[in-house]
């Protein structure tokens, strides 16, 4: 029955004679390993088929959806990173399995007659599956692909003539969006598929035609099954399983924060076997860059589909050693110029910088999109962090307050990172003199720092790979500096924290940042470093209020005076049983309200509502109002920000100063308390972030 059924199928579809010419195909020579890459690069490009339709059946191409997508894929589809993570490695996969196979190709010389038209086919399989990998860059949305694409489309609009208007069509217009997005992915799963399944029908069939190029005085013959059915397979499994490896020890493909083409320091790097023509660029600068970007890449191609050809004009061990020479040499400058981006980037401070801290942005919107109170708004995943208290608000208090309030005991923070040349060290005559430092560690730290005056000995520190020197000091400004210098004194990374003259906000509107301001308020935290600020200071001079009667004030605020309204009034609070009922009243009464008077503006700010979401947006918008520091001349007055903020910026701002900084407490509850003491101190005025380490969530030392 079996046979009869079998005979049946052949006699209606003839695979017995396709199965036959397929598995009985002659092997001069027998059957070898180096012929198994063209197999695997088949398998695996089956493997990037496969995965490649399951991801379709939850991928979203849109600008809107398709960061909230490939996260939905990544961290809650059933084995949806193990599917994305072999589609990621199976790309880098077939990059390596092709430069493999070019090279087997080309040692056997079967790019020659009468294989030339195979060898073009081939050289056409390689720039699909490149194109593969650049369109599948950017379908994730974020920010590695979004950058990465704008850096490569943008290498394609300067080629001469059609460069510009290749890149309109390519992006969609002059802008990158959704336009964008669309394009690459129908180029990515409908175009270039089609385009690979004719080039390698074509590839195999011309293959078949010609037969395998065997090697001078081969001997024997094998037929491919099943010696070389046998290698092939071993070669396509030893493929999957280090693209199993890869993903397992990996944790899957990395996903990026959110696409956002507001951000101008993301330091956008090429996928690894692009990175030679990235660092080939940095070689030509001005009018010169078309050189890196159209002429050299030109001239490549024009050899190689040219290699074929050479037979024509050079005698054949000539041109077959001159053809080898030439791809050896491409892959050896390729290898060094990759090396050398790699370790630049390691070395490059500023762009470690640059990447830990958008490792901390990526980290957050993770982190929101997995939390249920907030996930993925349907705006789109843009919002994700730019309505994020803990990421927006951050750096909205980071470049708009920090200039001269402090957080935490740190400041907005200057940084420069610099190559002294030797010229620049000879300009310092005089350099300070750091205790266990070369002379020429401090005079390069001279050569940036103005008037550095360091405040301990140098420490020797490795968190950059290398020995470097660490010093912390003051400026000319008396800004707090840490500078760290390399050994050979050349590299410099200065941190500047501006002159601190408005109070610590870290805390602001709790208990314990009051009590601490009604202990000390000549502290650095509260108004030791704002001279116009004299009541609190002239107050506590005369004030006779104890301990306990401190407490109750703080507390007393915080619990009943924060609540009311821009109105409220004393009587209010009085017809309030609770409120009326603590002792803090009494001791309100006594010392607080001769000056601040609730409900009414006068000689210090009115308390209505203190540290509430309403009173931090007024005092924020409106500084100088006649109930909070009018009485103050306008020179002396905090700068109004009610036309410097939008909505937005405004509402993260106060929110994160209310406590909503992303950070939980041992219980796992979000921690608005402040670490301020008693004594007005934060324990941390101090302290000097190291721009190596990776950033905490309250640590504001971002570089800027």
């Amino acid at each position: 029955m079996r046979n009869r059924l079998l005979d049946w199928l052949d006699a209606r579809t003839g695979y017995k004679a396709l199965l036959h010419e397929a598995l009985d195909e002659p092997i001069p020579g027998g059957a070898r390993w180096r012929y198994v890459f063209g197999s695997a690069l088949t398998a695996t490009f089956m493997i990037q088929l496969a995965t490649g339709v399951l991801l379709m059946f939850s991928y979203s191409p849109s600008a809107t959806t398709a960061w909230g997508s490939v996260f939905y894929i990544n961290h809650e589809m059933t084995l949806g990173w193990v599917v994305r993570g072999i589609h990621h490695f199976g790309s880098q996969a077939m990059i390596v399995l092709l430069a493999f196979h070019l090279i087997q190709v080309l040692l056997a010389g079967a790019y020659r007659a009468p294989r030339e038209i195979n060898w073009w086919f081939g050289m056409a399989l390689m720039f699909i599956t490149l194109g593969f990998s650049l369109t599948g860059y950017l379908l994730p949305w974020d920010q590695k692909g979004y950058w990465a694409t704008k850096v490569a489309t943008n290498i394609a609009g300067g080629a001469p003539v059609l460069g510009p208007y290749l890149q309109k069509v390519v992006v969609g217009g002059l802008d990158y969006g959704n336009q964008t997005l669309t394009r690459f992915y129908g180029l990515h799963v409908g175009v270039l598929p089609g385009l690979l399944v004719l080039c390698l029908v074509a590839h195999v069939a011309l293959f078949r035609k010609h037969g395998v190029t065997a090697p001078p005085k081969a001997e024997g013959m094998d037929r491919f099954w099943p010696k070389q059915v046998f290698m092939d397979t071993v070669a396509s499994a030893v493929v999957l399983s280090v693209l199993l490896g890869l993903v397992f020890m990996e944790g899957g493909a990395n996903l990026d924060a959110p696409a956002d083409p507001g951000s101008s320091n993301y330091p956008a790097r090429p996928e690894w076997y692009f990175l030679s023509l990235f660092q080939m660029l940095k070689l030509f600068e001005g009018d010169l860059v078309i050189i890196g970007t159209f002429v050299i890449p030109t001239a490549i191609v024009v050899m190689l589909m040219l290699f074929p050809l050479l037979d024509k004009v050079l005698p054949g061990r000539v041109a077959h050693f001159s053809a080898c020479t030439l791809v050896f040499a491409l892959v050896g400058g390729a290898t060094y110029l990759t090396y050398t981006a790699l370790h630049e980037d390691a070395n490059n401070w500023e762009f470690q910088a640059q990447r830990l801290e958008a490792d901390r942005a990526r980290q957050r919107a993770l982190t929101l999109a997995a939390d249920p109170e907030h996930r993925i708004p349907p705006e789109g995943p843009s919002y994700l962090l730019s309505r994020d208290p803990a990421f927006h608000g951050r750096m909205v208090m980071e470049t708009k307050c920090l200039s001269c309030h402090y957080y935490g005991g740190k400041g907005y923070i200057t940084r420069v990172i610099s190559q002294v040349k030797p010229a620049d060290l000879e300009k310092v005559k005089s350099p300070v003199v750091i205790e266990g430092s070369p002379r020429h560690v401090a005079t390069s730290l001279m050569a940036i720092a103005d008037g550095f005056t360091s405040t301990g000995p140098a420490t020797r520190d490795k968190a950059y790979g290398e020995h470097v020197y660490r010093f912390q000091g003051r400026d000319a400004k008396e800004q707090q500096v840490e500078a760290i210098v390399s050994t050979d004194g050349r590299r410099v990374d200065v941190s500047t924290h501006s002159k601190q003259t408005a109070s610590d906000l870290k805390g602001f509107g709790t208990k314990p940042w009051l009590r601490g301001l009604l202990e000390n308020p000549a502290s650095p935290t509260y108004f030791g470093h704002v001279p116009q600020a004299k009541g609190m200071k002239g107050w506590k001079k005369k004030s006779k209020l104890e301990a306990k009667e401190l407490d109750a004030v703080a507390e007393f605020i915080t619990e009943y005076v924060s609540k009311l309204g821009p109105e409220g009034a004393i009587e209010d609070l009085e017809a309030d049983e609770q409120a009326n009922a603590h002792p803090g009243l009494a001791a309100f009464k006594k010392e607080c309200k001769k000056c601040h008077e609730l409900g009414l503006g006068g000689e210090a700010p009115n308390l209505s509502g203190w540290g509430s979401t309403r009173w931090l947006t007024h005092m924020i918008q409106e500084p100088g109002a006649e109930d909070l520091y009018g009485f103050l001349a306008e020179d002396k007055q905090m700068p109004a920000f009610a036309d410097r903020l939008s909505e937005n910026d405004m509402s993260t701002l106060v929110r994160y100063l209310e406590g909503e900084t992303g950070e939980t407490d041992k219980t796992g509850e979000t921690d608005k308390t402040s670490e301020t003491s008693e004594t007005g101190e934060t324990g941390e005025t101090d302290a000097f972030p190291a721009p190596a380490e990776v950033p905490k969530s309250d640590d504001l030392a971002v570089a800027r």
